[in-house]
Formats: C-alpha cells, structure tokens, sequence
C-alpha cells in the first residue's frame, strides 16, 4: 500500500504540498504550490486505502484525461497529470472560493432556510449547464452532479468540477472505457436521476435532471427527496414528483419554474434536447424579473419583498454587477460643424395665430377637420340603433352564455359520472364499487384505494378518480383526504374518450398537498370535460396490515362549473 502524503511532499519534483482544502471517500485536493512556475496550485490525490485498487486507479487516469480537453470557462481545468510510484495525481487550477454545499449550509445556519436568490440560482444553473453541454458534446456524461461538485468564486464564477464517475456517452462492455458495474448505483442518492436509479443507459439528459434537483434545493432549501436510507431516497423519484416550488416560495417566477419542472420530468424524453437549450431557457426565463430579495430603489426592503423575502447571501450576485462610470474626456480643436437648431414658435399659448403666420400652402381649413368626424359619428349612431333592434328582436336565453378559454368553447358544467384510475392496474380501475360514497353526502363513508408497501403506491404512478363532465368547463374542484401526508395533482382532457395512461393526460394544470387528512380545493383554469385527481402520496391506515400499512382515501368530492 502506498503511503500517505503529508505537507511538504514533493510530486514530481515540481509540486510540493502545503495543506489539505477538501476529502472526500475517494481523494482528497491538497493546495500546493509549483515550484517551477511559482504559482499556487490544487493537486488531488487518491486516498492511501484505494490507492491499490487497479478500477479506481483506471478511473482517476480517465478523469484526467476527460478534463484535459474539457477546456471550458466553467470546468475546473487540469493542468497536469503526474504519476510515480503507481500513484497518480492531478494538478489543477486552485478556487479560492466556496463549493455551493457550503454556501447552502451557510444559508442554512442563517435565518436564510438554506435558500439562495432566484438570480444567482440561475446564474448557477446556466454556467452549470454551458458546462455540461461541452461535455456531452466531448462525450462525457458527468453522472456526479451535486452541490459539492459546484464552486463559486468571490466575484461570482461557477466552475464544475469533479469527474471522477464520468462515462463516455457511448461505449460497450466490449471497448473497456465503462468501469462500472452493472448491479452499481454511482453517483449520490439525493441527486440521481430515474435512468440511474433504474440502471438503464445514460445519455446527457441525466446530469440535466441532476442538475434540476441541484436548482430545485437552491430555492426550496432541501433537496426534494430525503428518505431514511440512501435506497429509499432514489426510489422515492420514481414514485412521484417533487413537491411544487410555488408551494414553498412566492418569490420565485413561474417561469423559472417551469424550467425546472422540465428539467425534472421523469422520462428523459420529455425533459429538454439537451443542455444548451437548458441555459437558453434559464436566461430566457430570468430576463426581465426583478429579483424579490434584492429591495426597488426608493423603497424599503418591507415594501418592496414578499413575505418570503429573506437576505442575499455574502456572495456578490453576479447578475446584478455595479456599474462602471465611463470615462469622459475632452476633444481639443473640434471641427465638428455645430447641430442646427430649429426655430421655435414663440406665440404665446391661447393666442390664435394670424394668417399670416404660415404659407397659405400649409394653412388648413378648419372646417374640413369636421367633416370625417362629422361621418364617424353619423355611423357609430346608426350601428348604435341597428344593435338595440337587434337586442329587442331577441329572446333571451337561460343560462351564462358560454365563453372562449385557450380557444376552447366553455360553458356551465356539472358532474355526470366518477369512475375509478389505476393506470398501472390490471383493469384499469381501483375498488370501483365505492365510487358512489363520494357523492351520497355522508363524511362517514369514503372511496380507498388498496393498501399499500409505501406511501407512493408501490411501483405505480399513482392512483385516483376521474370527474366526468357534462360538457368543456373550468371551475374548481372539492376534495376531502382520510389519511395523511397526502400529495394530489389534477389533470384534464377535452377528449370524450378518457385516456388510458397517465402520458395521454398531459401536463398537470393543479396540484396540492397537506401534512394531515383534510380539505383542498383546486382551482382548475384549462378547459376540460374529463378531470383526474391523481394522488401521488397517502398517509397509513389501521385499516391496513403492518406489511402494507399505506391507503389513500377521499371521503367527498365535487365541482362546482366557473361558468
């Protein structure tokens, strides 16, 4: 076994090190410095107990490879690999800066909850994503996305960094360049996403969604998945979505949002190409929003930020930089001829100008000013009692007149049917015989699902009930839950035919949540004749047995039409 290093070893007879600046299970990054070209430099070690171990040591060689020729103003460079002794080391450009865990877990012990402003979470989120779309395009999926393997500057420069569990994009077991087991997760639970966790073939799109989860604990203060054990926590993705941001923080755009969300989908095929067109939303999203933390000019903080608001970190927001006085300076010997001024009118106001004082050609009659408003109103009254005949000519019709919503014809709708949705069911269908006690006015009867292993229904998407129309409405939706924590999303379709998967419904227009059994209401904006309440989540039941303790239940619902 190689031995350990300690200060003032010398690596390569160039770089001799000073004081250890992070470890971590694998390595540890030593500042050091270059005695050659007498500057400061990171060197990273692998640590003495895996130092012997041929795939790590494989793996750390790769690593420097795929950074030597990652040249990218957001990806630490590497300015040498050294190797003796069959110990390998990468000398690296030091950061004197922060990593972002620490500057969330500083917000963290703060009264800031572990959030970051919305803009310097974009401004990560796109130097992250310009970083990893030259990797993806140097085929390197990164694999390892994290708050750990982010690091901010002073001045506001984010750098990735950290590819020590890169792939190629594209390779087999037959070309030696994937290290990595099959029967392995690699990477860190809270930050996986689905396709690791399900062990199928990565492509660009998982560092995306890693990097989602990332922007996500900026603004929400945790990350969106924490269970009691690191198994239990890359499940927990495959079973439902995170909990809505809006929910946790008014301050953050609903288009910054929605970038995230979709950075967030499930299947990587309804997430983003790739990651340029990440970094592109991300700016597109952020133009023009008045960041909430940071207080308008003329008002004070209270005035200006929503009850939410909390302070900027002691990092500089690198998108709000100061402005420059630009230099002036004096131009002796101008020959620049002088600008024409126009001559004023110096009537007096109130005073009517004589004749005289313009060319007949450019004298106006003031009576043909009259004549074409004289016109405009002589039509405007003729339509006027050509519409009131119209009206009187009319019977009424009972009832709201319908209305026009997303080029949709909405009108006054009322219930007309309830079934049951399982999509991941046999049948479709989940204890469809109790449907009819959400409906018959008694809190003591209830519609439940089956009992299940987890609080997200197994392997399931989610189980629910569809609300039947008798046309295209909006309006709002009642319903009451039995068990607690619960997590609901509505969906809605136009179609007459009910779509057998959940993919068929789209996008979500609602969704809520609550720590108890209790009451929500969803408003519902879009058109729909079919609405579907999904719960994503339920609370255990002692109606159910120790081995399958999780139920969800409602107890009532109901609509009532917008129209």
């Amino acid at each position: 076994m190689a031995a350990a290093r300690h200060s003032d070893d010398l690596i390569g007879n160039r770089y001799r090190l000073e004081s250890t600046i992070a470890s971590g299970g694998m390595a540890d990054v030593w500042r050091a410095t270059d005695l050659q070209l007498g500057r400061l430099v990171a060197v990273k070690l692998l640590r003495a107990s895996v130092v012997d171990d041929p795939i790590v040591t494989e793996r750390f060689r790769r690593e420097a490879r795929a950074l030597a020729r990652l040249t990218h103003p957001n990806i630490v460079p590497v300015y040498d690999c050294v190797e003796e002794n069959g110990q390998v080391a990468l000398i690296m450009r030091l950061i004197e800066g922060k990593s972002l865990r620490e500057l969330l877990d500083e917000a963290s012990d703060s009264d800031q909850a572990g959030m970051l402003s919305v803009h310097l979470t974009v401004h990560i989120g796109r130097a992250i994503a310009a970083a990893l779309a030259k990797a993806h395009a140097e085929n390197i999926v990164h694999r390892d996305i994290k708050p750990g393997n982010i690091l901010i500057m002073q001045q506001g420069e984010v750098l990735l960094t950290d590819f020590g569990i890169a792939k190629p994009l594209k390779s087999s077991k037959e070309d030696g360049t994937d290290l990595t087991r099959v029967d392995i997760m690699m990477g860190t639970a809270k930050y996986l996403s689905p396709e690791q966790v399900q062990g199928r073939e990565l492509d660009g799109r998982a560092d995306m969604y890693s990097l989602g989860l990332v922007l996500y604990e900026c603004l929400a203060g945790h990350a969106p998945f924490k269970e009691d054990n690191d198994q239990a926590t890359a499940v927990a993705r495959l079973q439902r979505d995170p909990t809505p941001l809006n929910g946790i923080r008014s301050d953050v755009p609903s288009n910054v949002i929605a970038v995230i969300n979709k950075m967030l989908r499930r299947k990587p095929e309804h997430r983003y190409a790739d990651c340029n067109e990440v970094a592109q939303a991300l700016e597109s999203a952020i133009k023009n929003v008045h960041d909430a933390m940071t207080p308008v000019d003329g008002l004070s903080p209270a005035m200006s930020a929503p009850t939410t608001a909390r302070p900027r970190p002691v990092l500089n927001d690198p998108l709000m930089p100061k402005k420059q006085p630009r230099p002036l300076s004096v131009v002796e010997n101008d020959d620049t001829p002088p600008r024409p001024v126009a001559k004023r009118d110096v009537t007096p106001r109130g005073v009517v100008r004589t004749a005289a004082s313009l060319p007949r050609t450019q004298q106006t009659s003031t009576k043909r000013n009259y004549i074409p408003i004289a016109l405009l109103l002589v039509a405007a009254l003729v339509m006027s009692v050509m519409l009131w005949r119209g009206l009187q000519n009319t019977k009424s019709v009972p009832g709201a007149v319908p209305e026009v919503v997303n080029d949709v014809v909405v009108g006054p709708v009322s219930i007309v049917g309830l079934r049951s949705y399982d999509p991941k069911g046999d049948d479709g269908q989940e204890n469809e015989a109790m449907i009819p006690n959400l409906t018959d006015n008694n809190p003591a009867t209830s519609w439940t699902t089956s009992c299940y292993q987890n609080q997200y229904f197994g392997s399931k998407e989610g189980v629910g009930v569809i609300v039947q129309l008798s046309g295209v409405g909006i309006g709002s939706l009642a319903a009451t839950f039995g068990t607690g924590p619960w997590n609901a999303e509505v969906f809605v379709s136009t179609s007459e035919a009910i779509p057998t998967t959940l993919d068929g419904w789209g996008l979500r227009v609602a969704n809520s949540n609550g720590a108890a059994p209790g009451a929500a209401t969803f408003p519902i904006a879009t058109p729909g004749r079919n609405v579907l309440l999904l719960m994503r989540e339920a609370g255990q039941s002692s109606s159910c047995s120790n081995s399958n303790p999780y139920k969800g239940m409602l107890s009532d619902l109901s609509f009532t039409s917008g129209k």
